[in-house]
């Protein structure tokens, strides 16, 4: 539990002060780690509601990063149930 703390805590800086593709990383990282890090999906959506703006970019879509997060999350949850060295 402190581990996920301390990540959560991390990723949290990194929001704050470093580029979003570096939080994007950590984030992702964090997602296979962690068994259910819906805090990568709340900071995702967090990156939403702050990067996305009007526009044509790729990056003006809302919900880019949450849906991207959620699909993460789905496929690690499912690949490691599937792997035996982490049941």
């Amino acid at each position: 539990m402190r581990k996920r703390i301390i990540a959560d805590v991390f990723v949290f800086c990194l929001f704050l002060w470093a580029p979003w593709q570096l939080t994007a990383a950590f984030a992702v990282i964090f997602m296979i780690l962690f068994e259910n890090y819906w805090e990568g999906a709340a900071l995702a959506l967090a990156a939403d509601s702050f990067y996305s703006l009007p526009g044509s970019s790729w990056t003006a879509v809302f919900g880019f990063f949450t849906l991207s997060s959620l699909l993460i999350i789905y496929a690690a949850s499912f690949v490691k149930s599937k792997i035996k060295i982490f049941n």
